[in-house]
């Protein structure tokens, strides 16, 4: 999608401030805290033409906007390239997985622990007809999930003994497989995002590690995080056999 420098620039400010509270950001906002060279008569006028491109949606109850689905694909990609793995985060993972490579169970909750700290999301395992999850509380950071309506929603999906192992077989990718909000096809999803990817795992044929959480997550971190996951998995299964 080609849009101009001016209008990149005003999205991303937009999605920084989505990222940091889910309210609706107005043009006021973007002039006080970003110096964007306009004012704000021009980025209303810019927001408009984003949102004729599918990127910027509004309510009928604020002036202000928030990116679509669309826009979070694209900042997504934007931040994927320029970004670089937190080595330290590698380290972890990795030496958190050979540690304990020898035990089974062990490793399952080491994978759970980790994954659920390092993204501030719910990790879950899909170990052909197992499945855990672990970090539910971590939603309760997100001011999109303290209502319980919508925290409800999630634990049912991770209770359903079929939805996520649908979603992993008809969604995977040789990478990390990334659905944000209604990528995903079902309502009660739209403010989160599911990242998982195929991991090998004691000759379990459909193994899974993933996240799902806030359409506000830190995706670098846990596009990053599953690929160490996979990777130090895939290291260290000649030691477990």
């Amino acid at each position: 999608m080609n849009i101009t420098e001016r209008q990149s620039a005003i999205l991303m400010a937009i999605i920084k401030e989505f990222m940091e509270d889910v309210e609706e950001v107005g043009s006021l906002s973007l002039v006080e805290k970003y110096n964007l060279g306009v004012s704000s008569a021009t980025i209303r006028n810019e927001m408009v033409k984003l949102m004729q491109l599918g990127l910027l949606e509004k309510s009928h109850v604020s002036s202000g906007r928030y990116p679509t689905d669309q826009a979070l694909r694209l900042y997504v990609s934007q931040m994927l390239d320029r970004s670089s793995v937190n080595p330290m985060l590698s380290i972890e993972i990795r030496q958190g997985i050979f540690r304990d490579r020898f035990s089974r169970d062990i490793v399952i909750k080491s994978i759970l622990q980790i994954l659920s700290k390092e993204t501030g999301s719910v990790v879950f395992l899909i170990l052909d007809e197992d499945m855990r999850y672990y970090g539910l509380a971590n939603l309760l950071s997100f001011e999109e999930f303290q209502e319980i309506e919508k925290l409800k929603s999630i634990v049912e999906i991770l209770e359903d003994d079929v939805f996520l192992r649908n979603i992993t077989e008809k969604y995977s990718s040789s990478g990390v497989s990334l659905l944000i909000g209604q990528e995903s096809g079902v309502g009660t999803l739209n403010e989160c995002a599911i990242a998982f990817t195929k991991i090998p795992f004691w000759g379990k044929q459909n193994s899974y590690a993933g996240i799902i959480g806030s359409k506000r997550m830190d995706y670098c971190k846990v596009i990053s995080a599953l690929r160490e996951v996979k990777n130090s998995l895939e290291t260290s299964m000649s030691g477990w056999r």
